[in-house]
């Protein structure tokens, strides 16, 4: 090529489409062109990019055993909980039916005798799971929440005043029941909110 210093060469590049050779081209700069084929079902079909030449991917058409999309959840709900426990037995302080995630709540006792030897109970979906007594979740550190489905935010014994935290971003399919049994004598009041949405 005469207007190129003898150490260059010029070269074609071919690639071969079935059993034909076919040559690769480039732009005015020099830049390897290529136009990105891919099968849908037996027919080839043009991989496009947007205006900026950025690729863009549909994952949900993909063939993925697992995938993760961001939660698309409805608006805020708030269940209020206002109850007289009886003595010994497990009680519901919520039902809820439904798809959805937890954004967080709390419970306390309001009067009555501290109830450190008390126990919650969740149910999510078709699983039920106790945590420990409320005291033994202070003495072990359990205060800051995603140890555990319940934390302790405030225990005073000396004022027999307790206030248990839900943990938040707890996901549920079909339901999320949360149970309380009471040791101590009946007729301790406990009260709190707890805040959710639903699909």
């Amino acid at each position: 090529m005469p207007d190129l210093p003898d150490w260059f060469a010029a070269s074609v590049i071919k690639g071969l489409y079935g059993t034909e050779l076919k040559t690769i081209q480039v732009d005015e700069l020099g830049r390897l062109y290529a136009i990105l084929r891919a099968l849908y079902g037996t027919t080839q079909k043009d991989v496009q990019c947007d205006t900026n030449g950025n690729l863009t991917l549909n994952l949900k058409a993909q063939d993925l055993a697992e995938i993760i999309n961001r939660p698309k959840y409805g608006a805020c709900q708030q269940s209020s909980l206002n109850k007289t426990m009886p003595a010994t037995e497990y009680y519901t302080l919520v039902d809820i039916s439904g798809k959805g995630v937890i954004y967080g709540g709390f419970i306390y006792q309001t009067s009555g005798l501290l109830m450190s030897d008390c126990n919650i109970e969740f149910t999510i979906d078709s699983e039920t799971f106790g945590t420990e007594m409320f005291g033994m979740l202070f003495a072990r550190g359990i205060t800051i929440p995603f140890l555990d489905l319940v934390y302790i935010r405030d225990y005073d014994e000396t004022n027999a005043y307790l206030c248990i935290g839900f943990t938040p971003n707890v996901t549920f399919e079909t339901r999320f029941k949360v149970r309380i049994s009471s040791t101590a004598p009946p007729n301790q009041v406990i009260a709190g909110k707890l805040y959710y949405a639903l699909v």
